[in-house]
């Protein structure tokens, strides 16, 4: 293994022959929706039982090494498993879905699209935005403002649901960052 993606696609594989509910969120999904960037992690939200775990953890090859330690994680309010590839290096986080409303939501209208070479259960670009707004205030994390204007600028202003981006931005408490999001993706749409 040489490279995330591939381990990504690993991983890809063994959720779908499990059957278990899954869906790429973090870089993965900005990256599909805006413009592509390096990573060093990828992260999937899980709505997974106990036994289910263990079966998707017996298909994955030995240089996958999982903690057995899960953690709470902050920000999203769950828990959260870390599976260590140190050949590449590579980390992937599993979260565990949560009761959040968003969270719920963005999950149930999350699409099956193509992700490096696989079909992948993956949020609307609309909750991406959403969720890398939320990720950037509540984290202090500039990439996730970074990634949320590419997916605006990529996407465009006539091909996303304003009024629901709007409506979770007004609950999250972060619409003054949609505003600037949204002025600083607004040259890439007057491109066209």
């Amino acid at each position: 293994m040489k490279q995330g993606e591939e381990a990504v696609a690993i991983l890809l594989d063994a959720l779908n022959e499990c059957g278990v509910d899954y869906m790429v969120v973090g870089s993965f999904s900005s990256n599909r929706y805006g413009v592509p960037r390096a990573t060093k992690d990828a992260d999937f939200v899980l709505n997974v039982r106990r036994e289910d775990r263990e079966r998707l953890f017996a298909r994955l090859p030995e240089s996958f090494k999982i903690d057995p330690q899960v953690s709470f994680e902050m920000i999203t309010g769950t828990w959260r498993q870390i599976i260590n590839v140190p050949e590449i290096p590579f980390m992937i986080e599993l979260f565990e879905l949560s009761a959040d409303p968003h969270d719920q939501e963005r999950f149930r209208r999350r699409r099956m699209m193509g992700l490096v070479g696989r079909k992948a259960w993956l949020p609307s670009p609309e909750d991406v935005v959403i969720q890398k707004l939320r990720w950037c205030v509540g984290g202090k994390r500039t990439k996730d403002f970074e990634d949320a204007v590419a997916v605006l600028g990529v996407q465009g202003k006539e091909a996303l649901d304003w009024d629901y981006i709007v409506k979770w931005c007004k609950e999250h408490g972060t619409l003054a960052v949609l505003e600037e999001a949204t002025e600083q993706s607004e040259p890439a749409w007057d491109e066209d």
